[in-house]
């Protein structure tokens, strides 16, 4: 059976895209959402003070940055369990 290139590639595109949200776009609507709704970021740099705040973070193993940059793939990750169930669960024979 002859798979294509795209099917083969679908995976790690999904895994690079949750990668991305997680590192860097979901930081930067954090921040956004955080100038908002609190203001300013104290950090003379802004942005750029707060993505090293989250890395530096993250590189001291502080759980709530790593939270936040792995939140996309475990929300996959969920998905794909409830999914993986729900199929299993069908697949079950009924007991009557």
């Amino acid at each position: 059976m002859h798979t294509s290139l795209l099917s083969r590639l679908t995976p790690l595109l999904a895994i690079l895209g949750l990668a991305l949200a997680g590192g860097l776009a979901l930081p930067i609507a954090g921040y956004v959402a955080g100038k908002r709704l609190i203001g300013a970021y104290e950090g003379k740099l802004g942005l750029t003070d707060y993505l090293n705040s989250v890395y530096g973070a993250a590189g001291r193993g502080e759980l709530l940055a790593w939270w936040l940059l792995l939140t996309p793939a475990l929300i996959a990750i969920v998905w794909y369990l409830i999914i993986r169930a729900g199929r299993r669960s069908e697949r079950a024979p009924s007991e009557d």
